[in-house]
């Protein structure tokens, strides 16, 4: 027993003090924001909801499934998990995969939809998907940046890391006053996706296809090198069909002509069965050149138009993703491909709702029409995908969440304090011109703000990082563009720097425990403070008879 002299025990103060001001140092920086942030990208005001949606769900689709799976998991293990099934290297302890060495899984599909989430399931009353995700393995992903950029989100699904990270924090941001658009010169994410994983490894044999409306989605879901059986498809909004990037496959081109010219004898309206049972109908209105969506046998007619973006992105999304599995499954040279051992990736990613939703409103008949729609379309796109490979195939259907709403009628009163490089289609981050304080004219913004009727907070991103005395550490950043297939980014995240924290407060307390320790034996009166060390003998007691 070592007694510890008081004049030691003060040296234990910087210690305590010293793991105090590790939780400090963060003070009033929200993690969402922090891990969506990067430096020279992320605008220089931002505005969030003070009540974010907290929905994001992952089903699990696969005999090979696992029987017990964990309720939730961070959004940035989805790539590591959906790899190691594969057999590749994963740094995450959840699986939800069968760990069968000679039986895995030979196809992975993943079915990504923005601007629906669990509460807009319950709340819309979409049966078909709430018996969808009721009946199979269901996750909830945590760890939601914010601002919800829906590229973002999807580039954080496919690399297993965060935009402060990756760096892709949207589909066009300013940087310097120019306007920059997410994979194009140079600004691809910085680390690699899940193809990349795929392709690297099994090589050309394997086969990744990526669509999605949105090209920079597509292009999220893509290998960053081109292979041999990579196929990246992005809807064309003027040439109204579905684009390949670098090389297409003739089995895999679509569009809208010449669907339309022979709707009549296609299974199309396999897709709209549901509606149908529910009294409803959706056909196709050659005289007004939209399809007219009816959802239920009460409810009014909605008019989706082919010469509107928005709308036409709905029926594009959907037709071709069912066009594009029938071809998958009918085709002789992509048959075989799926056939052998190598893994092969299929991911669809649909942008279309959060379009309809900036379009109308998230209140509008034409966004609550495309949730009947994807309701109706889901369960049977699923169904084909697994019919591709029926005893080999693991498949995730993410609902990325309900819409973030953003009042932009909150702010519009303001605009006297902004001077923007842009419009609002860059809510929530806004970005000043160049010559005025960014720090200022958010600090003005926040105090003519009033978060309790607008609902918005005001983050000020230079002001934050000043306060917390951390900019060269948690925002730097390179000058030079992000290579395609670089392994590390220029930023290093608040999970980094706490974790260096930890090792160096670690360390620092070992130190300090010996110090005490070798002082304590230093300033010891061995006959007063240890038995140890007694001079002094001490006799048992003396035993009678």
């Amino acid at each position: 027993v070592i007694f510890m002299p008081r004049k030691s025990r003060t040296m234990l103060a910087p210690l305590v003090l010293g793991f105090a001001l590790v939780g400090a140092v963060h003070q009033g920086v929200p993690t969402e924001i922090e891990d969506g942030y990067y430096n020279g990208r992320s605008g220089d005001v931002i505005f969030m909801p003070s009540d974010l949606p907290d929905d994001t769900v992952m089903t699990l689709f696969g005999d090979r499934v696992t029987a017990e799976t964990p309720r939730s998991i961070s959004i940035k293990e989805v790539r590591d998990i959906v790899s190691q099934s594969f057999g590749l290297t994963g740094a995450r302890e959840h699986s939800f995969v069968k760990d069968e060495v000679f039986n895995r899984p030979n196809l992975n599909f993943m079915l990504v939809v923005h601007g629906i989430g669990g509460d807009t399931i319950s709340m819309h009353k979409l049966h078909n998907l709430m018996a969808l995700v009721g009946n199979h393995p269901r996750i909830d992903l945590k760890d939601i940046c914010y601002p919800r950029s829906p590229l973002s989100l999807s580039v954080t699904v496919t690399t297993g890391e965060m935009p402060a990270v990756h760096g892709i924090v949207a589909d066009t941001w300013v940087d310097e006053g120019e306007k920059q658009t997410a994979y194009t010169n140079g600004n691809h994410a910085s680390v690699a996706n899940l193809a990349d994983l795929t392709t690297q490894y099994f090589g050309d044999e394997s086969l990744a296809i990526s669509m999605s409306s949105s090209r920079e989605e597509a292009f999220a879901f893509a290998p960053h090198t081109i292979t041999k059986n990579s196929y990246t498809a992005f809807y064309d909004p003027k040439a109204k069909e579905f684009v390949f990037d670098h090389h297409a496959s003739p089995e895999l081109t679509w569009s809208f002509a010449a669907t339309l010219k022979s709707i009549e004898n296609s299974d199309v309206d396999q897709l709209w069965n549901r509606i149908k049972m529910n009294g409803g109908e959706v056909f196709y209105d050659d005289t007004l050149n939209s399809f007219v969506v009816k959802s239920g046998s009460s409810a009014s007619s909605v008019h989706f138009r082919l010469n509107e973006e928005a709308e036409a992105a709905v029926f594009a999304e959907l037709i071709y993703a069912k066009t594009l599995i029938k071809k998958l499954g009918t085709s002789t040279k992509f048959t075989s491909l799926m056939s052998d051992n190598t893994p092969d990736i299929i991911s669809l990613s649909f942008r279309s709702p959060v379009l309809i939703g900036e379009r109308y409103g998230y209140e509008s008949k034409q966004y609550k029409a495309t949730l009947n729609l994807f309701d109706s379309a889901l369960p049977l796109l699923i169904h084909r995908l697994e019919e591709l490979a029926q005893t080999s195939h693991v498949g995730e259907l993410i609902l990325m969440g309900s819409p973030v709403i953003i009042d932009k009628e909150a702010i519009s009163g303001l605009e006297k304090h902004l001077s923007l490089e842009s419009d609002s289609e860059f809510l929530p981050s806004l970005y000043v011109e160049s010559g005025i304080d960014p720090a200022h004219t958010c600090k003005t913004l926040r105090m003519n703000l009033d978060a309790g009727t607008s609902g918005l907070k005001t983050f000020c991103p230079a002001e934050i990082r000043g306060e917390a005395g951390l900019e060269s550490l948690i925002f730097a950043s390179s000058s030079t563009s992000l290579g395609a297939t670089a392994g590390t980014s220029s930023n290093i995240t608040s999970e980094q720097l706490i974790k260096f924290q930890i090792v160096l407060w670690i360390s620092l307390a070992a130190f300090f425990t010996l110090l005490a320790v070798v002082v304590s034996f230093g300033c010891m009166e061995y006959d007063r403070d240890t038995l140890l060390f007694s001079k002094r003998r001490i006799k048992e007691p003396g035993r009678s008879g």
